[in-house]
């Protein structure tokens, strides 16, 4: 889940991967971004309990996985893999280029992974550190929720995720951002049920612009960013739910 130290997602853990399976339109991006550039081998940061590298894995890719959160990546190296085992380090973005002995084709950020950094020159430096680990011709994947759209509306509520647990009973996330004044932040507010229990937790995030994103994509020495809205690949709009950015470094570099 998080780009650089623990998130206190341990609650969660157990049960991320059937909170947030991967869905088509993913299945497809990635499709894409495969079909279109070179793609032997991938980096997830922040890579949460693996459902991306899995997809990855199946398809034969060399995969690297960062992910710093304890629990996390306790049920991460619990997991079967499809196709090629990936190379997993319990760390941060901070550790790059240097962790994954190779450069990457593709690099990827996803799942709202950067607002978790404390600020913005932490995240500034985090992108320069991911180019760093691209190949010559790779790609770098960054996702984030529409926080343009967020700040415009002075709101943020999800809809309620509801599963059913493989041995019986149902559980339950409830998510929402507290535009709450607090310096260059929101909080990001969590309600986890469980037959367990109930468990509430808020983490402070960076609600990065558009605009910001981009900046940091250029200064980190990629020129070539494309924005969609969603991962169907739409132009990214003021009322898009997501920022996904596509970079690489221009071809006269």
């Amino acid at each position: 889940m998080d780009a650089a130290g623990g998130t206190g997602y341990r609650d969660l853990a157990a049960y991320y991967s059937l909170l947030f399976p991967l869905n088509d339109r993913q299945r497809e991006f990635f499709e894409h971004l495969c079909s279109t550039g070179p793609a032997a081998s991938v980096l997830d940061v922040g890579c949460g309990t693996g459902e991306h590298l899995a997809w990855f894995s199946a398809r034969g890719l060399r995969c690297h996985g960062l992910e710093p959160d304890e629990t996390m990546f306790r049920e991460l190296r619990r997991r079967s893999w499809p196709g090629t085992v990936p190379t997993l380090v319990q760390s941060g973005v901070e550790a790059l280029p240097q962790a994954i002995g190779e450069q990457a084709d593709l690099v990827l950020c996803l799942g709202n992974t950067l607002p978790h950094l404390p600020g913005r020159e932490t995240i500034r430096e985090s992108v320069r550190r991911m180019a760093g680990a691209l190949s010559e011709a790779g790609r770098i994947v960054l996702q984030t929720v529409n926080f343009d759209k967020v700040l415009a509306e002075g709101r943020g509520v999800f809809p309620v995720i509801e599963r059913s647990l493989p041995g019986g009973g149902r559980i339950s996330f409830h998510r929402e951002y507290d535009l709450c004044g607090l310096p260059d932040h929101l909080l990001f507010r969590t309600r986890l049920t469980t037959p367990a229990g109930e468990r509430s937790a808020a983490w402070p995030l960076v609600p990065l612009r558009r605009d910001e994103l981009a900046r940091f994509a250029r200064d980190a020495g990629l020129d070539e960013i494309v924005l969609f809205g969603d991962y169907s690949r739409v132009p990214f709009a003021a009322d898009s739910p997501a920022l996904i950015l596509v970079a690489q470094r221009g071809k006269g570099r």
